[in-house]
């Protein structure tokens, strides 16, 4: 700690969901220590939460291992800046969270250039367990503490010898629709008895660009069966409405929505949603959904080879060690395949299958006040 008794944590956030997580932390620590300072890479969450924005995470938004080639040298600078910035202010603490291709290679110039004048806490693990297990090794090297999401992640660490700490998920316990269910269909002009499917196309512009037009050509087929039934398409916080908008076209069953996603699932019989944070968020709210997930082929050429011994992509069927809601991925991941898994997990005992599973992996993932218990963690750990 400086000499003047005030700690400041330097926050480094890529990505909306790391956004939202990391202000849920800030908010806890400031409970335990209102006097600490926060800045960083920051959205508008972690703003709100009282993070100085050195830099926005806008500034960050690229998809996919061969689109970030494209936007090397922009991202290295945005790195430079980023550590300029903790060397200049001499931050006691860097958290990073999550957004690994960014964050892993600021971490290694980091100890370069500042040795260990800097303690460094990764918040939000990188799925190294699933792919580029390398980096493990050079984690534990470099970092003082990981701060995990899910409990089998600590013993995962534990083989290379690095302290990792988990204390429960952000979202238990958070994760609830905001109103009642007549209200909620009010706001989203959803007539009494008239079904939706809840779109989540992704956070960033890439990925809206990629899935939202098979989703909504999956709707399409879904409505030969059941043709009262419209789309609701979930805004993220890092989109633009007019992309989606433009993207959504102009169908009269097409509606897109600046409202909680929790909200649209409450009230939807079946999601879409791309594979991600989303996924486990709407495990806690249990509508059963279908998984997508597309990048370049080449992207996923490469991702493919590095994968090693998980059978799984999104992370409820990950947690629960089978697959608890169907998957499709890239070129399987067509309008007529998603349709398909759509309608049957309509009604039947499919669909109470996966109503039971979702809650399963919802309960394994702790009790509430994960944060809060983090937070106390964080302070006598790097006071």
């Amino acid at each position: 700690m400086k000499d003047t008794g005030v700690m400041e944590i330097f926050w480094v956030v890529g990505e909306a969901s790391g956004d939202r997580h990391a202000a849920k932390l800030m908010h806890a620590i400031g409970k335990v220590r209102p006097d600490w300072k926060h800045a960083g890479m920051a959205g508008d969450l972690m703003k709100g939460a009282g993070c100085e924005a050195v830099a926005d995470i806008s500034e960050a938004s690229v998809m996919g291992l061969v689109e970030v080639v494209r936007h090397i040298p922009r991202m290295l600078k945005l790195r430079n800046r980023l550590l300029d910035s903790i060397r200049s202010r001499n931050s006691d603490l860097v958290i990073l969270v999550d957004f690994p291709d960014f964050n892993l290679e600021l971490l290694k110039k980091l100890r370069r250039e500042m040795g260990r004048q800097v303690r460094v806490l990764y918040f939000i693990s990188p799925q190294v367990w699933a792919w580029r297990q390398g980096r493990a090794s050079m984690m534990a090297k470099q970092l003082d503490a990981m701060a995990v999401l899910f409990p089998f992640e600590v013993e995962f660490y534990k083989k290379y010898g690095l302290e990792a700490v988990y204390f429960g998920h952000p979202l238990a316990g958070d994760v609830a629709p905001s109103a009642d269910e007549a209200t909620i269909r009010d706001r989203l002009d959803l007539e009494e008895g008239r079904e939706a499917i809840a779109i989540m196309p992704g956070s960033r512009d890439h990925e809206v660009e990629r899935h939202l037009d098979t989703q909504l050509k999956a709707v399409e087929v879904v409505r030969r069966t059941y043709p009262d039934i419209v789309a609701v398409v979930v805004k993220a916080p890092t989109i633009e409405m007019a992309t989606l908008q433009r993207l959504s076209g102009s169908e009269k069953w097409v509606r897109v929505v600046d409202e909680s996603a929790y909200d649209v699932m409450s009230v939807s019989r079946v999601g879409l949603v791309k594979s991600g944070t989303s996924t486990v968020e709407s495990a806690f709210i249990g509508t059963p959904f279908v998984v997508l997930y597309k990048v370049s082929g080449l992207t996923f050429f490469i991702a493919k080879s590095l994968v090693r011994g998980v059978k799984h992509v999104a992370m409820v069927n990950v947690l629960g060690g089978r697959e608890i809601v169907p998957e499709l991925l890239q070129n399987d991941a067509t309008p007529e395949n998603l349709a398909r898994e759509v309608l049957r997990l309509w009604e039947g005992p499919d669909r109470e299958v996966v109503v039971e599973g979702l809650r399963e992996v919802a309960e394994s993932l702790g009790e509430p006040g994960a944060m809060d218990r983090l937070a106390e963690w964080v302070v006598q750990r790097f006071e």
